[in-house]
């Protein structure tokens, strides 16, 4: 059925001005156990044949909640379902909630993979996007994790915000390299409709932040990275050799995958899915929050491209072929004709990739094929 589950905790300290997932600030611990009780409830509902080989802690914020509701969650999904012994477990942590305690619980209960909220390691930077934490304690928290025996340890950091330069990424680049973090994603500031972000900045952020610099940002951090020894992968991720996030890269695959928690999807049988974003809804019944969407393989074939394009891999016209029947020239030759001849995508020793001008025109090319 799936080999992949991911578990939405909808709780955090505060909300971002610029985030658009689904979290709910300041719920008090009652409302959180009882959130994870529903979560294990959606779980032992699972029925899988295949073993687990990735689990993702997402939100909001996991590691704002008692770590000891972190541990009853991956008791459950241990009891219930077979997961495998070099599982990959990773959890979301922010700077501003991680304790050593937190840390060594996390560890005890077999998360081995840490994705730290860090977004930057300037102050002003983190200030303008209304961070709890400072850059200190953002270095601070990667030291604990490193104390507590972790050495899969995944950074994300934002760029293309109003008053940041280039050199202060090159920056965050090499504090986080010397601090030994292995896996590191970087996402262009975006302004989202009902943010607050968007009335400050929707009318004004081209002004602050030209595209021209954005992207060269963009691709300056690229370059670094891959300089550093960390490749890029993805089109927001790089990683040392063997420390590429398999939970993410089967999203890029087009696998299946479990969904629990209010607001998480899920793609199973065919069949995406999503809950609602209800904490009290789910947790009077967490599998009656569910709305679903029937793929067709015609559905899944338009959606292949857009996945796998993201990738540095890109589509090999060979598991295209094994994967759907049918060559990937007869159904999609003249989007790709037309997006080579705009040096948007190359195409060489069977696989098709974007460019780097066509990683700049992504979302284009993407809709091109779909």
């Amino acid at each position: 059925m799936a080999k992949h589950i991911y578990c939405h905790i909808p709780f955090c300290a505060s909300k971002c001005p610029y985030c658009d997932f689904f979290s709910v600030p300041g719920m008090s611990c009652g409302t959180q156990e009882k959130v994870i009780d529903s979560m294990i409830r959606e779980i032992r509902s699972i029925e899988n044949d295949d073993s687990i080989s990735t689990v993702y802690i997402g939100g909001g914020t996991p590691s704002f909640i008692p770590a000891e509701l972190i541990v009853r969650l991956i008791g459950a999904i241990r009891d219930h379902l077979n997961v495998e012994d070099v599982a990959e477990i990773t959890i979301e942590v922010n700077p501003s909630s991680l304790t050593p305690a937190k840390a060594s619980m996390y560890r005890e209960v077999g998360i081995n993979r840490v994705s730290t909220g860090v977004q930057s390691l300037h102050d002003g930077i983190l200030k303008t996007l209304g961070r709890l934490h400072d850059a200190d304690q953002a270095s601070g928290c990667i030291g604990i994790l490193k104390d507590a025996g972790f050495t899969n340890i995944s950074a994300d950091l934002i760029i293309a915000v109003p008053g940041q330069e280039i050199g202060d990424v090159i920056e965050d680049l090499d504090r986080l390299s010397a601090l030994g973090v292995k896996h590191i994603s970087t996402y262009s500031l975006s302004i989202e409709a009902g943010t607050p972000f968007y009335k400050i900045y929707n009318d004004v952020i081209e002004d602050l932040v030209p595209s021209d610099k954005e992207r060269e940002m963009y691709h300056t951090l690229r370059r670094k990275l891959q300089a550093r020894g960390y490749v890029p992968y993805e089109i927001s991720n790089a990683a040392v050799r063997g420390y590429e996030s398999r939970h993410n890269s089967s999203y890029w695959e087009g696998e299946e995958y479990f969904g629990i928690g209010p607001g998480s999807h899920g793609y199973i049988d065919s069949c995406r899915y999503k809950h609602e974003e209800n904490i009290d809804a789910y947790i009077i019944d967490p599998l009656d929050t569910i709305t679903e969407e029937v793929l067709t393989e015609e559905d899944k074939m338009r959606e292949y491209p857009f996945l796998k394009l993201r990738t540095a891999e890109g589509i090999s016209v060979k598991a295209f072929a094994e994967r759907f029947g049918i060559d990937f020239h007869d159904i999609f030759g003249d989007a790709l004709s037309r997006n080579i001849d705009e040096g948007y995508i190359v195409e060489e020793n069977g696989y098709i990739r974007l460019t780097p001008s066509g990683i700049d025109w992504s979302n284009k090319v993407a809709a091109d094929f779909l």
